[in-house]
């Protein structure tokens, strides 16, 4: 159903990947998805793997970009609603 559509209705359920950046030390590529929160996909490819969809037990809304400390490989990423989804 979600691979190659193009079908907006399908987005609650196949995903809207938002951010996306690659860690350069561990090979992941980590991902920044409106509606799954954030997910990692590791160095040797497959399907993606949900990392986190809350913090403090507080669900995440619409998670949108990330960004990755070069020097700790914390990964750092930004929710900007936690009352509206993107649709």
């Amino acid at each position: 159903m979600c691979d190659g559509s193009t079908n907006p209705d399908n987005e609650p359920s196949c995903g809207r990947p938002l951010g996306l950046k690659f860690n350069h030390k561990t090979c992941d590529l980590f991902i920044a998805d409106a509606y799954f929160g954030l997910l990692v996909v590791g160095p040797n490819g497959g399907v993606a793997h949900q990392v986190a969809t809350s913090a403090e037990g507080v669900p995440f809304g619409f998670a949108n970009a990330l960004d990755i400390d070069t020097h700790t490989g914390a990964v750092y990423f930004t929710d900007s609603s936690t009352v509206y989804q993107r649709r």
